[in-house]
């Protein structure tokens, strides 16, 4: 029995059987349809996580911030952190852990360890960073001649590019070192600039910016004391004026008040202005540095809304800042407080360049002995549960085309002993065993190429129509943001192969049992049947 005549006896077998065949065929098409489905789907959903993530800047952002370091419980006096009582040891270290924290909370923060250019250098010098980048932050004051209050703002310095989204009128400064400014308009507001028509006309405006410990200055907590709490912005250019006058005089006026000599010097002592900023709390020295600009863009202010949606990695700086310096600019400025010469931040925007490893420079920067927020968890998080999503149905579709096996098994065995007058006229003109075992072989793997056609035909356009439905679905999940992803079912050419090879395997392995018992059939006794 030649291979044409094989396929011809084994194609006669199944047409004559053509209702059981053809269930059986329906079998494998959906058991080979939801596989087909389910691995294309998983595919598109990592390709779409990869793109997704990737494909976006952001995602090539590790934010790095410094960490407060732990407290020293060597410097507590013992008696304040004693737990009484009989506990349990747990308990007993979680108490005095609670006491510690509660001493602590009370005496000024230890210094952090922050990022001094050393660090940064070392961060930037990592494999795959692209740029480091960092940002000056003050309390700061903004003057305006036509205005009769200074405006209080967050003064911020450093790359201002991000801010271009945000522009209502106007630039961002034209070079690291130019002596410019960008504004919210807020600060317009707050400087007597109300009307739309008007905001243009500030550009170019000179106006003069002070920063430091505006909100700790000696003459601002006097007019505290003499007047109550008044927020510095209620405060006219010439209150503060006169403020600042006499805050000046004031220690050398002191013999001219009605006090003893005891007071006069403990009123002495509350009146000399620390030469130095504290080493824990350096801003409340009140010492300010000051500069003139010119403006030359104002921003929009972010809405409530738009805070919420931000993320660790969206920097805090250019949201909630009011005053923006190029950075060349507010070096220069900033250094000019005490506390800021030696050039130490918080907090560093670390750009690392996109296909890089991103985990690796996160894991570099944190054995540095720094506290990262990067897209690297999020994006290993989406990809396992994408992966457990797709594990799922596939193990659905396994089971799909493992009972359509089942029937292959049922259809061929029954067929075995239908057609035993059959086998026993093959057997007794010359086929072996085999070859009739062969011949069931057959039927089974083209019922399982069959089958898989036509599942891979029905999974292809079934991802039509639902990859449109499921982008619709991702899309309203968004918030607005432009998917980047054409396409979420990815049907490479390798799916349709295998599915194909994978099919025909199941259903000739499920022949095997079948083909095994029409084999054994002896020919003498095959011929007295029925």
């Amino acid at each position: 029995m030649n291979l044409v005549q094989l396929l011809k006896f084994a194609l006669g077998g199944l047409w004559r059987q053509k209702v059981r065949t053809a269930l059986t065929l329906v079998g494998v098409s959906v058991g080979t349809c939801a596989l087909a489905f389910s691995v294309s789907l998983g595919l598109g959903l990592r390709a779409f996580i990869d793109t997704e993530f990737k494909g976006r800047e952001d995602f090539w952002r590790v934010v790095v911030r410094v960490d407060e370091p732990p407290p020293d419980e060597s410097t507590i006096p013992p008696d304040k952190i004693v737990v009484r009582g009989s506990m349990s040891d747990e308990r007993r270290a979680r108490i005095r852990e609670a006491l510690v924290d509660r001493y602590q909370s009370t005496r000024a923060p230890r210094a952090a360890k922050l990022l001094t250019p050393d660090k940064l250098d070392a961060i930037a010098h990592i494999p795959g960073v692209a740029e480091v980048r960092t940002y000056r932050t003050g309390d700061g004051r903004l003057w305006i001649d036509t205005s009769e209050k200074p405006a209080g703002a967050l003064s911020v310095s450093g790359r201002l590019d991000e801010l271009a989204p945000r522009l209502l009128v106007g630039r961002v400064p034209a070079s690291p070192d130019a002596e410019e400014i960008v504004v919210s308009e807020y600060v317009l507001y707050q400087l007597g600039i109300h009307d739309d028509a008007d905001i243009e006309g500030a550009i170019g405006r000179v106006v003069k910016l002070d920063v430091g410990g505006v909100r700790q200055n000696p003459s601002l907590a006097l007019a505290r004391a003499l007047l109550g709490q008044r927020p510095p912005e209620e405060l006219t250019r010439g209150q503060i004026q006169v403020l600042e006058k006499l805050t000046a005089a004031l220690p050398k006026k002191i013999g001219a008040f009605d006090l003893s000599a005891a007071e006069q010097i403990e009123l002495q002592k509350l009146l000399v202005p620390p030469t130095e900023p504290s080493e824990d709390r350096p801003g409340e020295s009140g010492k300010t540095a000051s500069g003139t600009f010119r403006i030359c863009g104002v921003v929009r202010r972010l809405t409530r809304e738009e805070r919420k949606k931000t993320t660790p990695l969206d920097s805090w700086e250019l949201s909630q800042g009011d005053v923006f310096l190029p950075p060349t600019t507010g070096d220069r400025l900033f250094g000019k407080l005490p506390w800021q010469k030696e050039g130490g931040f918080y907090s560093a925007d670390v750009r690392v360049t996109p296909g890089g490893d991103l985990p690796g420079t996160v894991a570099q920067i944190e054995a540095l002995g720094f506290r990262t927020h990067s897209g690297a968890k999020w994006f290993a998080a989406a990809k396992r549960e994408v992966t457990l999503i797709a594990a799922g149905l596939n193990l659905f579709a396994l089971i799909a085309l493992f009972v359509a096996s089942v029937g292959i098994t049922n259809t061929l065995v029954t067929s075995v002993v239908e057609r035993t007058r059959e086998i026993g006229i093959l057997r007794a003109v010359g086929a072996t065993r085999g070859q009739v075992m062969g011949l069931f072989l057959t039927e089974g793997a083209l019922i399982g190429c069959a089958g898989a056609v036509f599942g891979l035909a029905l999974a292809f356009g079934l991802t039509i129509w639902a990859d449109k439905w499921v982008q619709s679905l991702i899309a309203g999940q968004m918030d607005g943001q432009k998917m980047l992803s054409t396409t979420i079912f990815v049907f490479p050419a390798w799916l349709w192969a295998v599915s194909v090879c994978f099919a025909v395997a199941v259903t000739t392995l499920a022949a095997l049992y079948p083909a095994r018992r029409a084999a054994q059939i002896h020919p003498i006794e095959a011929l007295r049947y029925g």
